[in-house]
């Protein structure tokens, strides 16, 4: 299969109509209808006084919307070639937003029974993710919210919480061993071990902060805390298929996918990937090459693609797997 050919997929939204109608007071919302409070955004600008109350018209995803259109692509062709009941698991979900728009395209395009997973290790994301849910005509109660972080064992694990919106947490360098040295270290020369026992003993914290995104304009903190795992193993054992698998984990998709990788080729039919970091795009290409996945796009992060269907800028990376070891009947 030839790769990052945006030919095949230029009909991907035909026959689909973008929302077009009012939006209350305090609301965003996108082409599939789903609504999602301002107060959401509000770590990225968004001023929610001055959102919605409104008539709105939508536009149908633009290439030029760049890591945004790969994301609604999946929706829509994940809703279309589903058949009977639908799986779709969103990790590092932030406030549910994949997870909701998965859904919302399923309804629109191909409606079935459908079972959704959200993972996050930020306790205000997963009361976000609640929320979206709810707002979207969605009972929480009928699917997994699973309050956890993503890693490749069940050990809990140093994770920063804090900024929910953000989406900027891992546990990549606050887990490592060199990270929790460090922290020892810095509280024996400060003459605070016995602060940082108790801490750790009553809050399961370091009652140290850092700066989740030091290159951004944005002031994106979190406190190192002891959170609890979970791994993509334990996630797919339920079920006997998964039609798509969405992760946003900032770098843990290094820990996360490698020890998975069975799992997933038994199970799951599609996968995006947002990576993060060259070397972390290449070793996720190559881990889903090896495996026999085919491969849709794979655009590396931080670069600019111009293409005969429009430019685009990539922040994250964006890997989209197709697995031909699982697949539908028509």
């Amino acid at each position: 299969m030839t790769v990052n050919n945006l030919e095949l997929y230029r009909d991907t939204f035909d026959g689909m109509e973008p929302f077009s109608g009012h939006v209350e007071k305090g609301y965003l919302i996108d082409f599939i209808g789903q609504r999602t409070d301002a107060n959401f955004r509000a770590i990225w600008g968004v001023d929610p006084a001055a959102t919605g109350g409104c008539e709105v018209q939508t536009q149908m995803p633009s290439l030029e919307d760049g890591e945004a259109w790969f994301e609604c692509f999946n929706w829509v062709a994940a809703a279309r070639e589903a058949r009977g009941s639908y799986v779709m698991m969103t990790l590092g979900a932030c406030y549910g937003g994949q997870a909701v728009g998965s859904y919302l395209a399923l309804q629109a395009l191909n409606p079935m029974p459908a079972k959704l997973v959200a993972v996050d290790g930020v306790p205000e994301n997963m009361a976000m993710t609640r929320k979206q849910f709810r707002d979207n005509g969605i009972d929480p109660n009928d699917h997994w919210l699973i309050e956890a972080a993503m890693s490749g064992d069940n050990q809990p694990v140093l994770f920063p919480v804090g900024s929910p919106g953000s989406g900027a947490q891992n546990c990549v360098i606050t887990n490592s061993g060199a990270n929790r040295m460090a922290i020892l270290e810095l509280a024996k020369r400060s003459g605070a071990t016995e602060k940082l026992a108790q801490s750790l003993l009553l809050r399961n914290s370091t009652d140290l902060t850092i700066n989740l995104a030091p290159d951004s304009k944005y002031d994106f903190t979190g406190e190192i805390t002891f959170v609890s795992a979970v791994t993509l193993q334990d996630l797919l054992a339920p079920f006997p298929r998964v039609d798509f698998v969405e992760a946003d984990l900032q770098q843990s998709e290094r820990l996360v996918f490698p020890p998975a990788m069975d799992a997933l080729t038994k199970k799951v039919r599609r996968v995006l990937l947002g990576t993060h970091g060259q070397d972390t795009h290449d070793m996720m290409v190559r881990l889903f090459r090896e495996r026999g996945w085919d491969i849709l796009f794979d655009y590396s992060p931080g670069q600019s693609y111009e293409t005969p269907y429009g430019a685009f800028d990539m922040n994250d990376g964006v890997l989209t797997a197709i697995n031909p070891a699982v697949a539908y009947s028509s």
